[in-house]
């Protein structure tokens, strides 16, 4: 790796009965100039962010995923926080490598035991593994694949040295000149009130989401429409992008809203199913509603290395429906 560069690892584990563990693998990555930007699952936290989380997960560049003798906190839609994060992880296609601690054979397992041992078997099933028992075999096992795995990563980063470019402001429309609900705005083909325009954004949409339904050990994604109007929406989420926000975090914004709803549905369309995780929207619809709010003067936009930041325009969503 050239200097300067570091690889972002996330490392996923449990925090209970593997602190030693994850202490020796993060001090190994350390090492190999690897820097890890996860978090461990606990129970005694102040609830787990999993927005944060699939952030972290979505900006490193490879997926420790660290197993021992627990299944670990769960969420509520019944699968322990570890596995979601996994389950994340190879759905956008982070490589991924998994250390897994042997599990106890012989007599009847806990509840807890099978759903580890329904844990292991989806992981074993989909990436290369490694089992280990001591803690000198797991850090032999993690060194050797590890270094065997760098040379395919990510180009990894780099420390910013020069000074940051100042970044301009991004504003609502400037095209208005804001009187109440007399408030006009050109919009290419003529001038429109602010009421008229919210009027505009009643228009219904139905929204393409997707989701992961378990059901007894298997999983599947499912496909669902979720009517709803546009002006529903930005009201939903005007909170959300009162300051700069990026495209995809708005997004997941918009996931996490429509997420009771969604399990409801899915449930009763499968009733032998027990969890409903990872809900998402069409990344390609989203940017079509954002683009018509921008139309429509309710929020603007600004790019930076690739990536879209959004506003709302908080004049124009003050104004109620009629």
């Amino acid at each position: 790796m050239p200097d300067g560069k570091r690889q972002l690892v996330y490392l996923a584990s449990n925090q209970r009965g593997l602190e030693l563990e994850r202490y020796e693998i993060e001090r190994l990555l350390a090492r190999l100039n690897m820097t890890n930007v996860s978090f461990s699952c606990r129970e005694d936290g102040d609830g787990y962010d999993w927005d944060l989380a699939r952030q972290q997960i979505e900006l490193a560049d490879l997926f420790i995923l660290l197993v021992g003798d627990e299944y670990g906190p769960m969420a509520p839609t019944g699968i322990s926080y570890l596995h979601r994060e996994f389950v994340h992880a190879r759905t956008i296609g982070k490589p991924v490598l998994a250390f897994l601690k042997n599990l106890p054979v012989g007599g009847s397992l806990t509840p807890e035991q099978g759903r580890l041992k329904g844990f292991y078997q989806l992981v074993t099933q989909q990436v290369s593994y490694k089992l280990w028992h001591l803690r000198d075999e797991l850090l032999s096992y993690a060194r050797t694949a590890i270094n065997n795995i760098e040379p395919r990563l990510d180009f990894g980063w780099v420390r910013w040295t020069e000074k940051m470019e100042k970044q301009e402001p991004v504003t609502g429309s400037q095209d208005a000149a804001m009187t109440g609900d007399a408030a006009v705005v050109d919009l290419g083909g003529g001038s429109l009130t602010v009421r008229e325009r919210l009027e505009m954004s009643r228009k219904p949409v139905n929204l393409m989401v997707s989701a992961k339904v378990y059901q007894g050990g298997n999983l599947s994604r499912e496909e669902m429409i979720l009517p709803a109007r546009l002006d529903q929406l930005y009201r939903a989420l005007h909170s959300s992008f009162a300051g700069n926000i990026s495209e995809d975090r708005l997004r997941g914004c918009l996931e996490t809203f429509i997420a009771d709803t969604v399990r409801k549905q899915l449930l009763g369309r499968r009733p032998n199913a027990h969890a409903v995780d990872d809900i998402r929207v069409s990344k390609s619809q989203f940017r079509s509603i954002m683009e018509t709010w921008e139309r429509l003067g309710l929020a603007a936009h600004t790019e930076k290395a690739g990536r879209h930041y959004w506003i709302a325009n908080s004049d124009l969503a003050q104004v109620r429906t009629v």
